[in-house]
């Protein structure tokens, strides 16, 4: 993983560059204020219906941000990677899948 900006504690992977390029600049000045330094990302993960662990596996987050954004992230020890910011919509569409009952077989399929 290409890692674009380093602090101590908190890595931004390069991806999160590309994202911010799409962005406006009201949305750009609230990625920014998050991904600052290590103590800003802290202070804006204290509120935890922000904040959503999206693995049931891994130590991976989602960050609730203002406009829709959420920023991915995982906890590396005591470090913070940062690794994508996409809009919620995003991540929704590779959220969960539901399984469905086959017909006739009665055995569960993942849709």
């Amino acid at each position: 993983m290409p890692v674009m900006k380093k602090s101590p504690g908190l890595q931004i992977d390069r991806r999160v560059a590309i994202a911010l390029d799409a962005l406006d600049d009201k949305e750009k000045r609230a990625v920014g204020g998050v991904l600052t330094d290590r103590a800003h990302f802290i202070a804006s993960t204290a509120d935890s219906r922000k904040v959503r662990r999206i693995s049931k596996d891994d130590s991976l987050y989602a960050l609730n941000i203002p406009s829709g954004l959420r920023i991915i992230y995982a906890k590396v020890g005591d470090d913070i990677v940062v690794m994508d910011l996409m809009r919620q919509a995003t991540l929704d569409r590779y959220g969960k899948r539901k399984a469905v009952t086959a017909k006739r077989s009665g055995t569960k399929k993942v849709k």
